[in-house]
């Protein structure tokens, strides 16, 4: 068994075990969510006057993008500030393995277990909401792609945390922009050149927008590509990738200059 396989299975059962202790919190959530959604899909009918089955997929393609990406958006934060708090985050930095590939690997355990969750509550909210799409290649690519520029803005905060310990309230704010400017509730084509500027400035606003043009309207892997809409993603989703990289790198670095890694 390869040696980084093995570290990525040791972070998948931490994770897991982790989850297992707040199983309580986790199912709540999922429960919360199985009620709201349907509510909100209910007013916005009452509202628009008539949110027929394709706006309601598009709402509901958004939400667990949104969903997905959010737990993946925090975990490095989160695993660097409970490190801090418990004291071992010096220990961590100071292991054989590299700190980058160590958060990296934590942070991939974290999106397998959040994809099966985000997997089954999409499926109960499509049995709810009479709703079913089959994803196809296109799909899972174009998911992939936006999930690593979201995991580059997720290791930049990491970075940050690095060297301020607690940033809870900047992935708050950038969690609550997610959801307000990248179309995950309600499309946002319509917004013209604001829209474009939001796609090119926000990882999840143009990885949401293809995922529905492939889901709903059937655009297949060839036409994303001739549009130039997928080469467009990949190198977008490079650039933030790059700039998480470098963020951590120079937070790891500044927070060994301080000396500040073994207190909290």
């Amino acid at each position: 068994m390869l040696p980084v396989f093995s570290l990525f299975l040791a972070e998948l059962r931490r994770d897991v075990r982790t989850w297992y202790a707040y199983r309580l919190q986790a199912l709540s959530s999922l429960v919360l969510w199985l009620v709201a959604f349907p509510f909100m899909m209910a007013t916005f009918d009452g509202v628009a006057g008539g949110y027929d089955a394709e706006r309601q997929l598009a709402s509901l393609i958004g939400f667990l993008v949104w969903e997905l990406c959010a737990g993946v958006l925090s975990a490095t934060t989160e695993s660097v500030t409970i490190e801090a708090r418990q004291g071992t985050l010096e220990s961590v930095i100071l292991a054989p393995v590299p700190p980058l590939l160590t958060f990296w690997l934590r942070l991939t355990a974290v999106f397998a277990r959040q994809a099966i969750e985000t997997l089954i509550l999409g499926l109960a909210l499509a049995l709810l909401l009479g709703l079913f799409v089959t994803p196809g290649t296109a799909a899972l690519l174009v998911a992939l792609l936006t999930l690593l520029g979201v995991a580059g803005v997720g290791l930049a905060l990491g970075g940050l945390a690095l060297v301020y310990k607690s940033v809870d309230s900047v992935v708050a704010v950038v969690s609550l922009l997610a959801v307000l400017f990248t179309g995950a509730l309600v499309p946002l084509n319509n917004l013209g050149v604001v829209f474009t500027l939001l796609k090119l400035l926000l990882p999840m606003t143009w990885g949401i927008d293809l995922l529905r043009q492939t889901l709903i309207n059937g655009v297949g892997l060839s036409q994303l590509w001739e549009s130039g809409a997928l080469p467009g993603l990949g190198l977008q989703s490079a650039v933030f990738l790059g700039l998480g990289i470098v963020v951590f790198r120079w937070g790891l670095r500044r927070a060994q200059e301080q000396g500040s890694l073994g207190s909290y």
